[in-house]
């Protein structure tokens, strides 16, 4: 069992590509080939991939066992020096029935522009002991970036523990920006080297976008999705149990919403599946062979 606390772990420290009341978000029915999507929004919608208000859950699994869930939103959106910021978290929690075993809350918070490239990044590890904080703040026009941790505190105050100025070299994406830049271009066919930031190291995500037109089946959705496929490899192998393999597969439309995903880890392999969705005159768009 403890192949499942390093799978969980591995999620919690690298999940970046494939990830209405009471707290749900799911759509009250699933789709059917009786209604069918289309590949476009209607016209006079916001076609660009980030929406304010999207909110997407996933499930994780690690071999027969699923070991907890992701859940991300887009909340909101200001001006920035001429930019437009988007404002979007993600919380990772592992599967209540596994608190003998693990028991992890995650909180990713993030502030990237339209083009997905991260400006200010929060992070909260939440134990039974102890909530832990990181904090990235970039400022390009210096190439430093800002790192600081430590605690949260029952006031909801952070006592700061450390920090570091750390130099970079171009504009950077943390783990939860990445999410969505590889949203943006899942349907261009290139190869990009894209700086990562883990924490206060600076790293390459090699990524092949557009790598196959193909479709894809999952439980939530009735029919096969029109998606597009991408693969590559991360150059910090072995950290958090990676090989340094992924793969995703993203719906095949301005949306781009990761469908599935799956990581190679030493002990196997993980995989991600799209649960829950809430976005604005979206569908999964449909395989041409299923229309």
């Amino acid at each position: 069992m403890n192949h499942v606390r390093l799978a969980f772990s591995v999620i919690i420290g690298c999940f970046f590509l494939f990830h209405s009341g009471e707290g749900r978000i799911l759509q009250d029915e699933k789709p059917s080939a009786a209604s069918p999507a289309q590949n476009t929004e209607p016209a006079g919608t916001d076609e660009r991939m980030l929406q304010v208000g999207e909110e997407l859950e996933y499930s994780v699994h690690y071999s027969f066992f699923n070991i907890g869930t992701i859940h991300f939103k887009v909340t909101d959106k200001e001006e920035r020096n001429g930019r437009t910021m988007y404002r979007a978290f993600a919380f990772m929690d592992s599967n209540p029935s596994l608190s003998w075993l693990v028991d992890l809350h995650i909180r990713f918070y993030t502030v990237m522009d339209q083009d997905a490239f991260t400006y200010d990044w929060l992070s909260e590890d939440s134990t039974s002991k102890m909530v832990t904080y990181r904090k990235m703040l970039f400022d390009y026009d210096s190439h430093k970036m800002h790192f600081e941790w430590g605690r949260k505190l029952k006031s909801n105050e952070y006592k700061k523990d450390g920090e570091r100025i750390i130099t970079i070299s171009n504009n950077c994406q943390d783990g939860l920006s990445l999410f969505y830049y590889a949203r943006q271009h899942a349907r261009e066919k290139r190869t990009s080297k894209i700086p990562t930031f883990i924490d206060t190291n600076e790293v390459t995500t090699n990524v092949n976008f557009g790598i196959e037109h193909d479709e894809e089946e999952i439980d939530a959705v009735n029919y096969p999705i029109d998606v597009m496929k991408l693969d590559g490899r991360a150059d910090f192998v072995g950290v958090f149990g990676l090989t340094g393999g992924f793969e995703g597969v993203f719906s095949n439309d301005a949306a781009g919403i990761p469908i599935t995903a799956r990581m190679k880890v030493i002990l196997g392999s993980v995989k991600v599946e799209l649960k829950n969705w809430k976005r604005n005159h979206w569908t999964p768009p449909k395989a041409a062979e299923a229309k």
